[in-house]
């Protein structure tokens, strides 16, 4: 752990984030990492920013969450993601913001701190 109670390492040699790693994950990420996607942390998978067939490791500082649209489509739509001192930033499509800037994810959340969940009609 860091000065200010981050998680600083956590590792493995496999191909797979393990559990506890995903929860280091999803608490810095709080749901996907793509601005604008409302998918919570529960309902996401983690991505390796640099693949791991490409020699990525399998840790929590390349490691994001992308709900499962935006993880199977990462490498043809245009999001581009990078990791900057252990937090993610991306960068959206030409289409999307001709700038090209980098931009922090924060701790994007599904649900902002003190809104409440929707409850279904009658509930």
């Amino acid at each position: 752990f860091g000065p200010n109670n981050e998680v600083l390492t956590l590792s493995t040699e496999k191909r797979f984030f393990t559990r506890a790693q995903r929860r280091a994950i999803a608490a810095r990420d709080g749901g996907c990492t793509i601005p604008g996607c409302t998918i919570p942390a529960a309902w996401c998978e983690v991505h390796h920013v640099i693949p791991w067939h490409l020699g990525g490791k399998t840790n929590i500082d390349n490691g994001v969450l992308l709900c499962w649209y935006h993880h199977h489509s990462i490498d043809t739509s245009g999001w581009q993601i990078r990791m900057v001192k252990g937090k993610p930033e991306v960068r959206a499509p030409l289409c999307y913001d001709p700038t090209q800037t980098w931009r922090t994810t924060g701790n994007h959340r599904a649900r902002p701190p003190g809104s409440r969940q929707a409850r279904p009609p009658g509930a």
